[in-house]
């Protein structure tokens, strides 16, 4: 009962009024974006956190800040403000978009994917972005699918494993590796290793305790990946396809022939109200065979 209690207390405008705050993290420029007053969006944030009962924003005379709970809350309270505005355009307004996400590398997979789609249901219209991290933008609700290098494993996503693909490592050029044909994980022992922490697929857990690598450089992209690899600061560890979508001069790709497999999947979120998810997944299917 308190917890029916609680979903019914919270409104849109105390969801509006504190992704607004998140945003600015000032209640007056806040305030003046929402055409409303300071005193009224003290009193829905108040609302707000009364109603879910807990404390969300912190706030002094020199900053405002987001509390744990509250940076927890707001991604979710974006999320139903887009649920809101699809549902609204889908009634009253343009024709519903379809927004797919993938990482860059998987591009051989999604043009295929889309253009099936496409030439399946020419009237419906489909956004196609690439980002560095596309399992953020799909949890963030930004796009409806995304094609992604691993397994999320989400209980919020639910997910279709296309293929697997071999690992490669990335070697600076001159490195004693880099005119061998495949490389085992064994010969990189304590090595250092260049991982992409945002959307990589690398772990240390691939190496036994006694052969992991002795430092980890870490990076946020895949350029910065590429670049700290060029200058020699590590090597790296990532799926073929990245080895075929990328190249750099100063790189050598090499095979690894002991490392697991990484699953290429598509993912969605649960409870997607989207019509033409259904429709897409199984363009995806067909655009495999």
């Amino acid at each position: 009962m308190e917890r029916q209690n609680r979903l019914l207390n919270v409104e849109f405008r105390h969801l509006r009024a504190l992704v607004a705050v998140a945003e600015d993290l000032n209640f007056t420029r806040a305030a003046e974006r929402l055409g409303t007053t300071q005193p009224s969006l003290s009193r829905s944030i108040a609302s707000l956190e009364q109603a879910v009962g807990t404390l969300l924003v912190r706030r002094d005379r020199r900053s405002v800040a987001l509390t744990p709970a509250g940076t927890r809350f707001v991604a979710y309270a974006q999320l139903a403000l887009r649920a809101l505005e699809e549902g609204v355009d889908a009634v009253a307004g343009p024709p519903l978009i379809l927004r797919i996400c993938f990482a860059g590398a998987l591009a051989e997979i999604t043009g295929p994917a889309v253009k099936t789609f496409e030439s399946l249901h020419p009237g419906i219209q489909v956004d196609i972005r690439r980002y560095d991290d596309p399992m953020a933008r799909l949890s963030e609700g930004r796009c409806n699918l995304a094609f992604l290098l691993g397994n999320p494993n989400i209980q919020a996503l639910q997910t279709l494993t296309l293929t697997e693909e071999v690992r490669m490592v990335a070697l600076p050029a001159g490195h004693r590796l880099a005119e061998s044909s495949a490389v085992s994980l064994k010969e990189l022992s304590h090595e250092t290793l260049v991982m992409n922490v945002l959307a990589g697929t690398t772990s240390v857990n691939m190496w036994e305790d006694a052969d992991r690598p002795s430092q980890i450089v870490r990076v946020r992209n895949i350029d910065e990946w590429m670049e700290a690899i060029a200058l020699g600061r590590g090597i790296g560890i990532t799926p073929a396809s990245t080895a075929r979508f990328y190249s750099h001069p100063q790189i050598a790709f090499r095979n690894l022939v002991d490392a697991p497999r990484v699953p290429v999947v598509l993912a969605w979120r649960t409870g997607d109200p989207h019509p033409n998810i259904p429709d897409f997944i199984a363009a995806v299917r067909l655009s495999l065979v």
